[in-house]
């Protein structure tokens, strides 16, 4: 235990460091010590050791512990699973469910899941030929419009958010309709019937995207129609300006557009 005397506070006293003295408990002060402190009118309180304050944190930590575990707060709230159409509660996800909107469940063949099904065929189909045709860079650069405009019709399916209509290929997707509907008046040519070996190959790969499109569009007719009435409209017109897109880009391609 260190003794504190008179002398040892006068040198410190002299290094101008007397008013940050700190004595613990375990610190002896001898009486001309005590009595030269009060004469300096320098307060003082017996601090407690680091020991001492080290083993008064664990007791309060023991303690709160103890408290939290007699009212259940030792464990943190387990996370709460509800079905979107009965509204039961689960602790676990089922394994034929899953979820539709953040914690709410479906089960698996739920018609918004089916639908998005579809839509993950769609992207993976269309991120393989664009692969394929990445030098072409014609072809490419239509390739990555069309697959942001499903990658973006998909996040707005998923997060059930609006699907904002913008250009691509050059147009906004109501002239799309109108270009695909009337290919004598832009590309002198009748409609591209009985797609067959005889057309060119990306002509051919092209349609099969427009079919799986289609595929798409069906299964969102699917989930968002129901007894007369429409939900996802926005939804429901984009995917169908989809099939313009990829018939338009199987004219391009017919027509020669995307040859060097």
């Amino acid at each position: 235990m260190p003794v504190i005397t008179e002398e040892m506070l006068r040198k410190i006293e002299r290094e101008g460091h007397l008013d940050q003295v700190h004595i613990t408990k375990k610190d002896i002060l001898t009486p001309s010590a005590k009595e030269f402190l009060n004469k300096k009118r320098i307060g003082f309180k017996l601090e407690k050791s680091k020991d001492e304050k080290l083993q008064a944190a664990e007791k309060e930590e023991a303690a709160a512990a103890e408290k939290n575990k007699e009212t259940g707060k030792e464990k943190p709230a387990k996370r709460q699973y509800r079905d979107y159409i009965t509204g039961a509660i689960y602790d676990k996800k089922p394994e034929y469910m899953t979820q539709l909107f953040g914690n709410e469940l479906v089960v698996k063949n739920h018609k918004r899941i089916l639908l998005r099904g579809k839509f993950d065929i769609l992207q993976a189909e269309t991120v393989r030929y664009w692969k394929k045709y990445e030098k072409n860079k014609k072809l490419e650069a239509d390739f990555s419009q069309t697959y942001r405009y499903i990658r973006d019709l998909f996040i707005s399916e998923m997060t059930d958010t609006e699907f904002h209509e913008r250009d691509v290929l050059g147009y906004d997707i109501d002239t799309l309709k109108d270009i695909t509907h009337n290919t004598v008046k832009y590309y002198k040519t009748g409609h591209l019937f009985e797609i067959n070996a005889a057309y060119d190959e990306a002509v051919i790969d092209l349609n099969c995207l427009r079919a799986i499109s289609r595929e798409c569009e069906v299964a969102a007719v699917e989930a968002f129609y129901k007894e007369g009435k429409v939900q996802r409209a926005d939804i429901l017109k984009a995917l169908n300006r989809l099939s313009s897109i990829w018939y338009l880009m199987m004219l391009k391609a017919n027509n020669g557009d995307y040859k060097s």
